[in-house]
C-alpha cells in the first residue's frame, strides 16, 4: 500500500534525484537535507512506536543514508526515546553533515554499536528497526558483514513481527528498477520494510518487481523542497487519479454499436476456456457486442451467456471494432494464419498469449506489426516479452521499465509487461506502474481476462494507452476487492474477476474517477 497525494503520483529517477539535491545545495547552501531527512524519519518512527517502551535499533550505514541515520537517532534521543545504532561504517568516513550528526547521537547518549554485535543485540526485544544502510546510491550487490546484518534484521523482524522503516529506499533494491541489486556472481539481499520513507520525490522501484515485496508501505516526504513540474512523459503511477482521460459513461441515447463489435479468436483444442473466459470479461467490461472465433470446433453458444456469438475462426472475417487474438490460440499453422490476418485488419487488437509468442518466431508477422496504423495493444508476461526480445526471462525482470519501453518501440505499440508492478508504457515514451493488484492474480486465465477487457475499453472508444492504463487498474483492483471479501488471494479464480470488474468500472464512472473504496 502506499500513501500518496497528487504529486507523489510522479516517479523519479536516481538521477532525478541527484539533479535536485545539486539544485537544492547550489541555490541554498545552508539548507541541510539530510538534517530534515532524519528528523522526517523520527517523526514517522515515533508514530509507529506509538506507546512501545523497548528500545528502537537503527542500523547505519556509509554515504548520506548512514549520517540520515544518526540524524534521526540524534532526534529520537532528543526526546527520551533509548536508541542503539549499529554502526557499519567508519564516521570519519562520512560527510560534514554525516559526521555532525554522529557527534550529536553521541552527545545525546545514543547507544552506538559495531556490526559484529548484532547478533546479540537482536536477542532482546525492540520497538522499532531503522534500516539506514544503504540508499539510493548502491550499485554493487550487498556481501560480506553488512549482507550478515541484513539477513539477521530480515530473520527477527520476521519472528518478531516487530515493524522495520527504511530510509529512503529498502537497502539492497535498485530504486530505478525495483530489481534487488545482484551481479552474476552474487545473488544480493534486500531489508524487507514494513514501511519506507522516501525524500524528494517518489521512486518507480519502490513500485515493480521486488520493490512491491520489500518497500512495504510507502510515505513521500519532499524536505521542504518545491515538486519538480509534471510533464506529459513523466513517469507515473497507474491509479484514478493519474487518469487524463473520459470514462466510458452512457447516453440514454445508445445502441449496442455506441460500444464496440469486440472478437475474440483463439480456443484451439485443449484451450477453449481462455476464450471464454476473454469474451465474457468483455461482455462484463461494457462491450456493445462479443464474438469468439475458436479454432477447434466452436459450441453453438456460451451456456452461462447466450448473448455471446460463436463461430468457427475460419469462417470469421476480420471485420470487426477490435480484435483480441492469442488467449488459448495455440501455434499452429492456422493460427498463424489467423494472427496474419488480423495483423494487416483495420481493427485495433489486442495480442497476447501465443499470438505473441507465434509473431516473436515470424519475422514477417514483426514487420506486419510494426507497420500497422491502427492501435496495437500487446499484454506479454515476462516470458512472453523475453521472447519478443530475444532475452532472457532474469534479463527481462532485472529492469522491467527498460523492456516494457523496448517492446513498445520495437513493435509501433502500447504494452502492457504483466507482472508485480505491471509496466504499462507506450511508443512514444509514456509509461505507467500499476498500483493495484495482488498474488490472487499469479494464476492462468488471468491474463486471458485482462486481454477481454482491454478489448472491451478500446471498443468503447478510449485510445490504446488510456485502455491499456484502465484495464491493468481494473484488472488488479478487482482482485483486491475479492481479496477483501476473503476471495483470495489462494484459489482466486479468473472466472470470478469479470463480476469484480463490472463492479469496479461501474463505481468508478459513478464516482467520477474516484473509486470510492480504493486506497492507493
Amino acid at each position: 500500500m502506499t500513501l500518496l497525494k497528487q504529486t507523489d503520483l510522479i516517479l523519479f529517477s536516481i538521477n532525478d534525484i541527484r539533479e535536485i539535491e545539486t539544485k537544492v545545495a547550489a541555490e541554498n547552501p545552508g539548507k541541510s537535507l539530510m538534517k530534515k531527512a532524519g528528523k522526517a524519519t523520527a517523526a514517522l518512527a515515533k508514530k509507529l512506536i506509538e506507546n512501545n517502551v523497548h528500545p528502537v535499533l537503527i542500523v547505519a550505514g556509509p554515504g548520506n543514508n548512514g549520517g540520515g541515520a544518526c540524524a534521526a537517532a540524534a532526534d529520537l534521543a532528543k526526546d527520551g526515546y533509548q536508541v542503539i545504532v549499529v554502526l557499519c561504517a567508519d564516521p570519519a568516513t562520512y560527510s560534514e553533515g554525516g559526521k555532525k550528526y554522529f557527534e550529536k547521537a553521541l552527545s545525546r547518549k545514543v547507544i552506538f554499536k559495531n556490526s559484529n554485535s548484532l547478533t546479540s543485540l537482536l536477542k532482546q526485544d525492540f520497538s522499532l528497526i531503522i534500516d539506514g544502510l544503504f540508499g539510493i546510491g548502491l550499485h554493487r550487490p550487498i556481501a560480506g558483514i553488512e549482507k550478515e546484518v541484513v539477513l539477521h534484521i530480515n530473520d527477527y523482524a520476521k519472528e518478531t513481527h516487530v515493524p522495520v522503516l527504511s530510509i529512503d529506499v529498502p537497502s539492497g533494491l535498485n530504486a530505478d528498477t525495483g530489481a534487488i541489486v545482484r551481479s552474476e556472481t552474487e545473488e544480493g539481499v534486500c531489508v524487507k520494510a514494513d514501511y519506507t520513507i522516501t525524500f524528494l520525490g517518489n521512486k518507480l522501484g519502490l513500485h515493480t518487481a521486488d520493490g512491491k515485496d520489500y518497500a512495504g508501505t510507502v510515505i513521500i516526504s519532499d524536505l521542504d523542497v518545491e515538486p519538480t513540474a509534471q510533464t506529459d512523459r513523466s513517469p507515473k503511477l497507474n491509479a484514478p487519479a493519474s487518469f487524463h482521460f473520459t470514462l466510458p459513461r452512457r447516453n440514454h441515447n445508445s445502441h449496442k454499436g455506441n460500444f464496440g463489435q469486440v472478437a475474440i479468436i483463439g480456443g484451439a483444442k485443449g484451450m477453449v476456456g481462455a476464450s471464454i473466459l476473454a469474451g465474457r470479461t468483455a461482455l462484463f467490461a461494457g462491450a456493445g457486442k462479443v464474438t469468439i472465433g475458436f479454432l477447434s470446433q466452436a459450441p453453438s453458444f456460451d451456456i452461462l451467456h447466450p448473448e455471446i456469438m460463436c463461430h468457427d475462426a475460419d469462417q470469421m472475417t476480420m471485420r470487426y471494432d477490435v480484435i483480441v487474438i492469442g488467449p488459448g490460440l495455440g501455434t499452429s499453422e492456422a493460427a498463424k494464419l489467423l494472427l496474419s490476418d488480423a495483423l494487416r485488419s483495420n481493427a485495433s487488437l489486442v495480442i497476447d498469449a501465443d499470438a505473441l509468442n507465434l509473431i516473436s518466431m515470424d519475422e514477417s508477422l514483426q514487420d506486419a506489426l510494426r507497420h500497422r496504423n491502427a492501435a496495437s495493444v500487446l499484454t506479454p508476461h515476462p516470458l512472453e516479452a523475453a521472447r519478443l526480445l530475444q532475452e532472457s526471462t532474469e534479463t527481462i525482470q532485472s529492469n522491467r521499465p527498460q523492456h516494457g519501453l523496448a517492446l513498445a518501440k520495437k513493435f509501433n505499440a502500447t504494452v502492457i509487461l504483466k507482472g508485480s508492478g505491471s509496466i504499462i508504457c507506450d511508443q512514444q515514451g509514456q509509461l505507467r506502474v500499476n498500483t493495484s493488484g495482488n498474488a490472487g492474480l499469479a494464476t492462468g486465465g488471468t491474463g486471458d481476462v485482462l486481454a477481454g477487457l482491454c478489448g472491451a475499453l478500446l471498443g468503447q472508444g478510449l485510445s490504446a494507452f488510456d485502455a491499456a492504463q484502465l484495464a491493468t487498474w481494473l484488472h488488479g483492483q478487482a482482485a483486491d476487492d475479492l481479496l477483501k471479501k476473503g476471495n483470495g488471494p489462494v484459489g482466486m479464480s479468473p472466472s470470478e474477476l469479470p463480476f469484480a470488474i463490472r463492479h469496479c468500472l461501474n463505481n468508478l464512472i459513478k464516482h467520477n474517477g474516484k473509486y470510492a473504496s480504493h486506497q492507493l
